[in-house]
């Protein structure tokens, strides 16, 4: 395998970060190892490329990243958006007002290019999950409504994502997608997009001859597996998306991409991370 001519795309949160929320320092050392032989890195995320940075800090990165759960393309060398795909903002107004009256302890983040609105009651907020999701301020419907918007986050009760999902699938099916990032974490974005499709995009950047190595941890990161060139499911995925990849690693609390890189590095990929 000619390292010059391989990205390795790693999903962050239950894949690259550890289960206290750090990336580890054996990571951040073999990702550090993996660039100096020629390799790119790159991360493939929900989050965003504002809130991601307290994440990453001392992560090198050098490859095209996936934001947003990939209605983003975004090199965080130049600081530059690639490419980004947004919301029928018209059509899913009405959602998050029925969603807001209904469910009023669910927890709405619109993404716009520059903030994070929460759209949702302050005091009904998870202290937890707004820690997660900074910067991001509570706003009115009205004044997110003034900007594009790239993707919506439902974070709360996993019984309550479900019904509100049901009330999706009648009125929105076909106008955009949705998929959970976490049991609490439902994600709605535009129409055909997903860390797949924006893959696709990253692999037209470089070519056919260039070979994309995908790791991730949970349903989201499903469809990137199954696209990417050899994808792997972390130790600590679901059975479902270990039996839809081509290797499995060692969990995200045991240093998983340090070990995928491991064995990229001494040509054991395969070998290493089979089922």
């Amino acid at each position: 395998m000619e390292i010059r001519k391989v990205t390795l795309l790693s999903d962050m949160d239950g894949t690259l970060l550890s289960s206290n929320g750090k990336v580890s320092e054996r990571n951040k050392e073999a990702i550090r190892r993996f660039i100096e032989a020629g390799g790119h890195f790159g991360i493939a995320t929900g989050r965003g490329h504002i809130n991601v940075l307290s994440f990453i800090e001392g992560v090198e990165i050098n490859a095209p990243s996936i934001l947003y759960n990939g209605s983003m393309l975004y090199d965080f060398t130049e600081k530059e958006v690639l490419r980004s795909e947004n919301l029928p903002v018209e059509k899913l107004t009405e959602a998050i007002k029925w969603i807001q009256v209904t469910y009023p302890e669910i927890m709405i983040h619109i993404y716009t290019p520059d903030t994070c609105h929460l759209v949702s009651k302050e005091e009904n907020a998870d202290a937890k999950i707004l820690s997660d999701h900074q910067p991001a301020v509570f706003s009115e419907l009205k004044e997110a409504m003034a900007e594009p918007w790239i993707k919506v986050l439902l974070a709360g009760e996993n019984t309550a994502l479900r019904e509100i999902e049901k009330r999706l699938e009648s009125e929105l099916h076909g106008d955009m997608r949705w998929v959970y990032s976490a049991d609490i974490y439902l994600e709605l974005l535009p129409l055909g997009v997903s860390k797949a499709s924006m893959l696709k995009k990253l692999k037209e950047i470089h070519g056919e001859d260039h070979r994309i190595i995908a790791a991730g941890d949970f349903y989201n990161d499903l469809e990137m597996i199954k696209a990417a060139d050899y994808g792997i499911a972390m130790g600590n995925a679901p059975d479902e998306i270990k039996e839809a990849a081509d290797g499995i690693a060692v969990s995200n609390d045991e240093d998983g991409i340090a070990w995928i890189i491991e064995a990229i590095l001494s040509g054991e990929l395969e070998e290493r991370a089979r089922k």
